[in-house]
């Protein structure tokens, strides 16, 4: 089980950590936070020949519990050698604009890769639901744009 844990930590610690950072969890938080994944996730005995929803329901949950009553914004030095297009503080903005279950559901659809039915599920909100959620906030963002 050793190896089944480190293999999940190679290939889902960066992205955890990126995850709750783009949510607005400063370093240290999301540093924190994917630790805590883990340990929960050791805790809980899961099967970790596909531990990926898991993982980040844990981690979904840890952020927003800690981000609950307050919004922190990622500090300006973070911002130094992002590259995917446009600039980072126009994405960061636009993100910071939508409210946190919004910006927690693009990005698990659209970094990670979850799928509409994997959200919800991860998430404890029908998939219908979840695809309005994310309309609404396209429609936001092309608002801004």
């Amino acid at each position: 089980m050793n190896n089944e844990v480190e293999r999940a930590f190679e290939l889902y610690g960066k992205r955890l950590y990126a995850y709750m950072r783009r949510l607005g969890l400063s370093q240290v938080e999301a540093e924190d936070g994917v630790q805590e994944v883990f340990i929960r996730a050791m805790q809980s005995r899961i099967d970790w020949s596909s531990p990926k929803g898991y993982l980040f329901k844990i981690a979904h949950n840890w952020a927003m519990d800690t981000l609950k009553g307050r919004m922190t914004l990622v500090e300006e030095d973070d911002t130094q050698g992002y590259s995917d297009g446009g600039s980072f503080e126009d994405v960061h903005l636009l993100m910071q604009s939508l409210r946190e279950d919004e910006r927690s559901i693009l990005l698990l659809l659209y970094q990670e890769g979850l799928s509409y039915s994997e959200v919800a599920e991860l998430t404890g909100k029908p998939e219908n639901t979840i695809k309005s959620i994310v309309h609404r906030a396209k429609e936001k963002i092309k608002k801004e744009v």
